[in-house]
């Protein structure tokens, strides 16, 4: 599509999605794929990894192998030997790990729940350990060798809802810089917290403060390529009961992450509902944003929001389709923006994982879903459904360009006596899907490039390389002046 601006650029939207042609289905996965206009012949479903040690953390290295977190004790919350990372290979794309994977990195906490890469960094950590920061070799293959680390020490007592997930993202007009997220839970089920939580480092210098609770954090990590070192820690969003899943959105930079509701105080029982909620791109290191724990929130069943201050979610999840009778989904751990190549309908939202009854599998977990939610509209629906056969807690997701990898921590079993029972499932698109908006128009200080998923890519010359464009988000503004640019956006 060639502009119409009197300016040096041409727009174009090109599908990189290559066809998969169907094959049998060998390590067939023990569900399959549903939902409002969703087809299960437009997806390959395979079990890409079984036998594994409560995996639940994932990344997709720059070579397509995926790095996973396990722990081999008989407990995912500890026990004598240390935690590992594992890189599972898939080299004849068959949706099936060529083995059991290469360890490339020991001695990790003994408890894990998330790793995240971005360029040769590797962040790594889990409940209520440190977050290590690894370097990467010169291949995806090689061990990695640890940087320095983030120390988070809680007060004595506080057993919940400890830092368990995290986000990365390029830190804005800084090539060495990366803004790294996560939360400090409440130390109790429904109260505002009021003790803090020490920040101290090794080997990152200026990594140190002091944390609050109900919260999300965000710090600087700067890398010289020998050293780390840490600037600007500040929190970025607060009234947050248990925010332990989020995700930068690949297109427009805005980070979503879920929250956990409250238990009942006598029952368990859901007191308010499990959240998506969203920090904007430009509001994220601004004001601290308000999401309302502990008086304001979304009572389950009812679908009444209650107390009326803070920022309301995005969606308030309730059983479906009725909200007293129909499924549950409950607990949601990692959420994934969805692969911009699959199906329409999928591509534009995001998955959740929900871990469902804290200690059931199978028919007795009647809350264990895989749902994908519209972020734009707050439709969602059970992508995969729970209370089935076979199927444990779908907490981990990664996603690539036409893939989502979902990690059941547990298929059989609870998570105190249950290792080597882990799964890892790669659902894939078949289909190539409509391609993503993408348009161009003019604003006072020269124009605005605009499109709803995938990769924005810069070229000189079309029939030259592609590079990834720096800083691109949408909608992304660009003066007039200066050298014509093509570009494309990959999906």
């Amino acid at each position: 599509m060639q502009s119409t601006l009197r300016a040096p650029l041409i727009c174009m939207t090109v599908s990189t999605l290559a066809v998969v042609l169907a094959c049998p289905l060998v390590g067939a996965a023990p569900f399959t794929v549903q939902g409002p206009g969703v087809d299960p012949a437009e997806f390959r479903v395979t079990t890409f990894a079984s036998g594994l040690d409560y995996p639940l953390g994932m990344a997709v290295l720059s070579d397509g192998s995926l790095l996973v977190t396990t722990v081999s004790n008989p407990s995912f919350f500890g026990g004598a030997t240390p935690g590992m990372l594992l890189r599972l290979a898939d080299a004849d794309h068959d949706g099936i790990a060529d083995d059991g994977g290469t360890v490339l990195y020991s001695g990790l906490p003994n408890t894990l729940s998330s790793v995240r890469v971005i360029n040769d960094l590797v962040f790594v950590t889990g409940p209520p350990h440190a977050i290590f920061i690894l370097r990467m070799g010169e291949t995806p293959a090689d061990p990695l060798t640890l940087a320095g680390k983030l120390i988070l020490t809680y007060p004595e007592g506080w057993d919940e809802h400890r830092h368990s997930d995290l986000a990365l993202r390029k830190t804005p007009d800084f090539g060495d810089r990366y803004d790294l997220c996560f939360q400090v839970g409440a130390e109790v089920n429904f109260g505002v917290t009021s003790s803090t939580v020490a920040l101290t480092n090794e080997d990152i210098s200026g990594a140190s403060g002091s944390l609050a609770g109900d919260a999300v954090h965000m710090i600087t990590i700067i890398d010289d390529g020998i050293s780390l070192s840490a600037t600007n820690l500040i929190q970025i969003a607060s009234g947050a009961r248990n925010a332990a899943g989020f995700t930068f959105h690949p297109a427009t930079g805005d980070l979503y992450f879920q929250d956990n509701g409250i238990d009942d105080r006598n029952t368990g029982d859901p007191h308010s509902a499990d959240e998506l909620n969203v920090i904007v791109r430009g509001e994220i290191g601004g004001a601290v944003e308000f999401f309302g724990f502990p008086d304001n929130y979304t009572e389950t069943g009812t679908n009444t929001f209650i107390g009326g201050a803070g920022i309301p979610p995005l969606v308030a999840f309730q059983p479906i389709p009725d909200p007293l009778t129909g499924a549950k989904s409950e607990g949601p751990n990692q959420i994934s923006y969805a692969p911009p190549g699959f199906p329409d309908g999928l591509n534009t939202g995001v998955f959740l994982g929900f871990h469902g009854i804290f200690n059931n599998v199978g028919t007795a977990n009647n809350e264990n879903p895989l749902v994908y939610a519209d972020p734009a509209t707050g439709a969602y629906f059970h992508f995969i459904a729970g209370q089935q056969a076979g199927i444990g807690h779908l907490d981990g997701l990664a996603a690539t360009r036409d893939s989502l990898f979902v990690a059941d921590l547990t298929t059989t079993g609870s998570l105190w006596s249950s290792p080597s029972t882990g799964a890892i499932y790669q659902i894939q698109s078949l289909v190539i899907p409509t391609p993503p908006a993408f348009g161009i128009e003019r604003i006072d200080t020269g124009f605005q490039l605009h499109w709803t998923r995938g990769t924005l890519l810069e070229s000189d010359d079309p029939g030259g390389s592609w590079t990834e464009a720096t800083d691109a988000f949408s909608p992304m503004s660009r003066p007039l002046a200066g050298p014509r640019k093509f570009f494309k956006i990959r999906y």
